[in-house]
């Protein structure tokens, strides 16, 4: 073998940085867009289960002539009335308690679909989600609330 042929059969060490690089930095891009579509999709769950809370909580006011007082009144199971107790899981305004989870979402609740109901001293209610994308509590006034 002449020396010509054994200084092509190699990569230079700039050449396999160069390779590096690129797969670094392709490497970020991907995960970026990843975590941009992740947020995306908790934020519509999130956004979801509050239109759900806000439709159920109209199909109560229409049902009982009054808003719910709190988000567990649309989740339970049974409500007692006078000194009985009743399913309510055939009412139209049930609401499977795994679809919503009642908590604060001042910060980034663990679960996308973490609600927080706040009733208002008038007719209706304050549905707030939090907006994962944006790292924003947003909220859906669900009938008249007095701002």
């Amino acid at each position: 073998m002449t020396t010509k042929n054994i200084k092509n059969q190699g990569f230079t060490l700039v050449e396999l940085l160069i390779v590096i690089v690129i797969i670094a930095i392709l490497t970020v891009v991907s995960l970026v867009a990843y975590n941009g579509l992740q947020n995306q999709a908790k934020t519509s769950a999130a956004k979801s289960a509050a239109d759900a809370v806000a439709k159920k909580a109209e199909l109560y006011n229409t049902a009982k002539s009054h808003y719910p007082g709190s988000l567990t009144v649309l989740t339970s199971k049974t409500v007692t009335v006078g000194t009985s107790s009743e399913s309510q899981t055939g009412e139209p305004y049930y609401l499977d308690e795994s679809t919503v989870k009642s908590g604060s979402v001042s910060s980034a609740p663990s679960e996308a679909n973490t609600i927080e109901y706040v009733p208002c001293p008038t007719t209706g209610a304050h549905v707030k989600y939090f907006n994962f994308s944006k790292n924003v509590a947003e909220e859906r006034t669900v009938g008249t609330c007095a701002s």
